[in-house]
């Protein structure tokens, strides 16, 4: 499911959009302070927090824009504030408190 009201993005799809893209920032952004390469295995880090603002209600149908700013680094968590676009206008606003992924969490 994508629409809850019809013609507008469901707000869960607006959250998880946001979750995946600061995990994945959080990975990137230790990755790379550890003078590593993505294409070398990055760093796996998992969702501890996660808050969402909904500013506006978002239109199904343009595209969507995420863009995300790392706010504090340190060895096992990442702080990233996403804010997600339609149409040039912020829609969402979001924080995510990545931490390395617990190892043995896949086999």
């Amino acid at each position: 499911y994508h629409t809850a009201i019809p013609g507008y993005v469901y707000g869960g799809l607006i959250a998880s959009l946001i979750d995946c893209h600061g995990t994945g920032t959080a990975s990137a952004a230790a990755t790379r302070a550890q003078g590593k390469k993505m294409e070398d295995g990055p760093l796996r880090f998992v969702t501890a927090s996660l808050k969402v603002d909904y500013l506006r209600p978002t239109p199904l149908g343009p595209e969507l824009e995420l863009r995300g700013k790392v706010v504090e680094l340190k060895e096992r968590k990442v702080v990233v504030h996403i804010t997600l676009y339609a149409e040039g206008k912020a829609c969402a606003r979001g924080e995510v408190v990545a931490v390395v992924m617990p190892e043995g969490m896949i086999k």
